[in-house]
Parts: C-alpha cells; sequence; structure tokens
C-alpha cells in the first residue's frame, strides 16, 4: 500500500493554513450564493494532486462553508491513523471556513472488509471505528460557526444545522452499505443491525427537526447532506423497510424511510429542497428518486469517486438562488464540468 501523503498536498495544506481573510457576516448575504463540496477523495494519488489544487481555489473563492460528504479513504484502504490525519490537515488547512463533515462507510464501516486483510493490513471492528470518529472529528461543536445558526443533534452529535443567506441547511449520518447492514465482518451482527436502526431513528428526527426550523424562519430553501445515495438500490426490494431485519437481510431497502420522509417534508415546506449526497456515480443533478419524486425536491449526486473508475475527479461548487426557476446549480470547480442530468 502506498503512502499517500504526498509532498504536493502537504505543501498547499501548510501554505494554506497561514493567512486567510475571513468571508463576509450574515449581513452581507445576497439572494444567490454558492458554497463547496467534497467527497469521495482521495482514492489515489491523482485524487491528492487534484485536492492540492483545488484547496487555494477554495480558499480564494472566500466561501461561507464547506459541506464534506464523508469517504475521505478509499473503502478497500486499511482504516488507520495515516488516513485520518490527512482528512483532519485538510480540514486545517480550509480554516477559518467551517466544514460541516458528516461520515462516510469508507471511514468506519467498511474498515472490517476482507479485501484489507488481503492488502497484508487488519482489519477493524466497524463500531469501534464509528467511536474513534466521533471522538476524534465531532468530540466538540463546529468551529467557526457562531454566526450560522448552529445546533448539533445531542443524541448523534455529528449531525448539524445551520443557516446561511435565509437558507436552511443540515447534515445527517447516513452511508452505503445499506447504513451499515451489509455486511458485519467483526462485530455483532444483532449490536451492529441495532445501532443501524437507532442511527435512522435520530437521523429521521433530526432531518424532521431541519425541516420544522426551515418552515418557523421562513427560510427560502432547504439543503440536506449526507453521504449515501438514496436510490441505489443495487438488488434490494424497493420501499422494503429494514427495521427488524437489519441485522439479518441484505435485501431491504435501507433508504425507503429517507425517501419517504424527504418527499413529506418537501410537500408540507413547499419551497425548494435540495438532497447532496455521494457514494455513487454519475456526478449529476437532477430530481429522481427511487418513486419518491416530487416537485420540491432535487438530488445532487457530487463529484468524486474517480479513484475507483468512474465518477468526476474534482469537488463541487453549488449555487443556490432559491427565488429563481433553477434554484439549484452545481458545476466542478476545477474543470468546470456540469453534472449530468
Amino acid at each position: 500500500m502506498k503512502t499517500l501523503f504526498h509532498l504536493p498536498l502537504l505543501a498547499v495544506l501548510s501554505l494554506a493554513s497561514c493567512a486567510y481573510d475571513a468571508p463576509a457576516d450574515q449581513g452581507a448575504h445576497r439572494a444567490a450564493f454558492s458554497f463547496i463540496v467534497i467527497g469521495d477523495t482521495p482514492y489515489s494519488d491523482a485524487d491528492e494532486q487534484m485536492l492540492a489544487q483545488a484547496v487555494p481555489v477554495i480558499r480564494d473563492g472566500a466561501y461561507p462553508f464547506i459541506i464534506h460528504v464523508g469517504d475521505y479513504k478509499g473503502g478497500r484502504q486499511p482504516c488507520i491513523e495515516r488516513y485520518d490525519e490527512r482528512f483532519a490537515a485538510l480540514v486545517d488547512s480550509l480554516a477559518p471556513t467551517p466544514v460541516f463533515y458528516t461520515p462516510g462507510d469508507n471511514e468506519w464501516t467498511d474498515c472490517d472488509r476482507d479485501d484489507i486483510a488481503k492488502s497484508g493490513f487488519e482489519r477493524a471492528s466497524e463500531l469501534e471505528r464509528l467511536d474513534l470518529i466521533r471522538n476524534r472529528f465531532f468530540s466538540s461543536p463546529q468551529a467557526n460557526a457562531d454566526t450560522l445558526r448552529y445546533e448539533r443533534q445531542p443524541e448523534q452529535v455529528e449531525n448539524a444545522t445551520w443557516a446561511y443567506g435565509e437558507v436552511r441547511f443540515a447534515t445527517i449520518h447516513v452511508v452505503g452499505t445499506a447504513n451499515g447492514r451489509d455486511y458485519v465482518g467483526l462485530d455483532d451482527s444483532a449490536t451492529a443491525g441495532a445501532a443501524a436502526d437507532d442511527r435512522d431513528r435520530r437521523n429521521l428526527d433530526w432531518l424532521t427537526r431541519a425541516a420544522a426550523l426551515a418552515k418557523s424562519e421562513k427560510a427560502r430553501a432547504l439543503i440536506i447532506a449526507m453521504q449515501a445515495d438514496p436510490t441505489d438500490l443495487d438488488g434490494k426490494r424497493l420501499g422494503e423497510a429494514c427495521e427488524g431485519a437489519s441485522a439479518r437481510s441484505r435485501a431491504c431497502d435501507a433508504f425507503a424511510g429517507y425517501r419517504a420522509r424527504l418527499k413529506s417534508l418537501a410537500e408540507d415546506f413547499s419551497k425548494p429542497v435540495l438532497l447532496i449526497h455521494g457514494d455513487t456515480a454519475p456526478f449529476t443533478l437532477n430530481r429522481k428518486m427511487a418513486g419518491d419524486e416530487t416537485e420540491y425536491l432535487w438530488r445532487l449526486n457530487a463529484a468524486g469517486d474517480a479513484g475507483v473508475g468512474y465518477g468526476v475527479r474534482d469537488v463541487t461548487l453549488v449555487t443556490i438562488d432559491a427565488d429563481s426557476e433553477t434554484p439549484f446549480s452545481a458545476i466542478a470547480l476545477l474543470s468546470g464540468r456540469a453534472p449530468d442530468e
């Protein structure tokens, strides 16, 4: 396994942390604004080089915040301190811009994969890795978010919500592998299944909380970010909920409840709602939701995943103009590539 701490990325991260003008405060907001989404990277040397180029461009843009949708390492790479440190260095290099991170499956649920052992590395308990991720990256509230009406969920601290430009944002911890159900290699399957059920319950509570805040504060739009692609069924039985079968069934639809809740909340809000996620290809912005479509709901599959043979090697610039007929737009920051529809 190659060591991925290469000079170009480290040099950029070091230089980027030296001097930076903070973005304008809430009083400077305009009707339309942009922010950055990062996810599903770096998986390769080429991904690292892309991030080394992207960091100074992001900083020059003085965006109000960044969303990271998880998978900060490859799923077949070992779950070791090296990659956690690399991600922490990336976040530090972007300071003082807040980076709202929601975990991906690669950094915890995939840590017990047989592929890792075949590569000569030790597998890790996925539940222990989740504890480590929470302790490492969520031990304290989000830095530099004081002006964003930020709060986090007490029962699941990685879930956050904040507001900017009359738009309400939230992250919910939903990962691929059927939200941690598909494969449990080292932990007790019943324990892991119960933990997945608990995450689902808390995530749906938080999704409802964010929508209620958006409605009460008369927000112009609502943005939700998570790692998993809720339209990725991959042989699952559409609409068959996983609760109760969580420890034993690979065929249930782990995202049915999320799609249904998103549709219901979007229709109740009756204003534009955007779901941002990663985990799958291709780079797309559309309104497809595996049967749970509504006129108020859009879905962005952000750039990334290029290290596994598909996807777009880039980060995503998202623009919100909630009063427009096209309230959401996106483009790959470095290449200028537009998402597919």
